[in-house]
């Protein structure tokens, strides 16, 4: 008989009582149901998450027969959403029969991608002696553009952000490549595992491919992540000098405290596992380690924004906020108060969201607009107070 993976595997009942009762997955602390309400368990979660993609990827390919073309490209973004979802919340995380799954993702967003009113172009981008895919958004009209790589989350892919119709890159002139790095998405289908500092070096492979291309301005390619990619993408910056800013929010700027894995629910040590391609926890508890800011922080050179929630409960204040002191380049902060570890638009932006004022900053620290000695930190109020004084 098989023994649980992980110390804490056995509290699988309380997750599954949590999911039931508020109807998510994770990020307890918000109201609102995310998960399919049939979902009385994480194990249901993939099988109704998988109806709701087939129902719309059903219409979009009405609407896509019909001619009907904005309406077929919305159909299947939410479509793509929810196949990445639906293979996400395998249980277990390894079972293979996850990748059919994201494959009918990529297959929605990839039709999707046809349909846009801009070039997209699916790339392969060098990493040791392979390669890791992306998506590159290109902006209309010629000549050298400013570029930034995107890192999605830990559990996002590349083609969940951003939505064609609301790309604030390509709204402000800028090229967009998002990858699926080491132990993302299509990286990890392909058996390309994650460990401390192989973003970095995916970074740089990016960086190199996109100094190649007539249509990218090498002296402005930005860096930027989400969520995990927070770390990422700071990390990346520090091990690469060449990159001209590097921003994020939905922090986790780890300095002495992993609370993703030790403090939260059991879900993100597991997917984490899965991402690494290991099944010892003991192994993996001391493999994380590596995953500090400390060491690199302090050589980040370009400008750097970061963005965290004040009560973010995968990234404590204080513990990001160290990593803020130690840096010595141009950097501002964006704290937002009483929010967590919320995606897309808090309250303190009045509706706006959070990445697409990210982008004007990175626009505007590339086109030199930042001081050397910038330095603010700003607490944004749920009014809004304090993102502009």
């Amino acid at each position: 008989m098989k023994n649980p993976i992980r110390a804490r595997d056995g509290q699988q009942w309380i997750y599954d009582y949590v999911l039931n009762t508020s109807g998510r997955a994770v990020h307890y602390e918000y109201d609102a149901r995310d998960m399919p309400k049939q979902a009385k368990s994480i194990r249901m979660v993939s099988k109704y998450l998988l109806k709701e993609a087939q129902h719309s990827e059903k219409i979009a390919r009405g609407a896509d027969a019909a001619g009907d073309t904005l309406n077929a490209r919305k159909l299947y973004e939410i479509a793509a959403e929810n196949y990445k979802e639906a293979q996400h919340f395998f249980i277990p995380p390894t079972d293979p029969k996850r990748w059919e799954i994201l494959g009918r993702a990529h297959d929605c967003a990839r039709r999707a991608f046809a349909l846009a009113d801009y070039k997209i172009e699916l790339v392969e981008i060098p990493y040791r002696d392979t390669t890791i895919p992306g998506v590159l958004h290109l902006a209309p009209g010629h000549g050298e553009k400013p570029t930034v790589l995107f890192i999605p989350g830990m559990d996002n892919t590349k083609e969940n952000y951003p939505k064609i119709d609301a790309n604030p890159f390509i709204a402000r002139g800028m090229n967009l490549l998002c990858i699926d790095g080491p132990g993302q998405g299509e990286a990890l289908m392909r058996g390309i595992h994650v460990h401390p500092g192989d973003h970095s070096v995916a970074a740089s492979g990016a960086f190199n491919f996109l100094k190649k291309r007539d249509d990218v301005d090498e002296n402005r390619i930005g860096i930027s992540g989400r969520s995990f990619g927070t770390y990422w993408s700071l990390r990346a910056a520090a091990e690469d000098g060449r990159f001209a800013c590097v921003a994020g929010a939905v922090a986790c700027y780890y300095w002495d405290r992993m609370v993703i894995f030790q403090e939260v629910t059991i879900r993100f040590k597991q997917v984490f596992m899965a991402m690494a391609g290991t099944e010892d926890e003991e192994a993996f508890d001391e493999e994380i380690k590596g995953y500090t800011l400390k060491g690199f922080a302090n050589k980040v050179q370009c400008p750097v924004l970061m963005g965290i929630g004040e009560f973010d409960p995968l990234n404590p204040l204080e513990d990001a906020e160290e990593v803020y002191n130690v840096l010595s380049c141009p950097k501002e902060m964006w704290i937002f108060e009483d929010e967590f570890h919320r995606i897309r638009a808090p309250k303190n932006l009045g509706g706006g969201v959070t990445f697409d004022f990210i982008a004007q900053w990175m626009l505007n620290a590339m086109n030199g607009n930042l001081a050397a000695g910038h330095n603010k930190k700003r607490f944004i109020k749920l009014n809004g107070d304090g993102f502009f004084d």
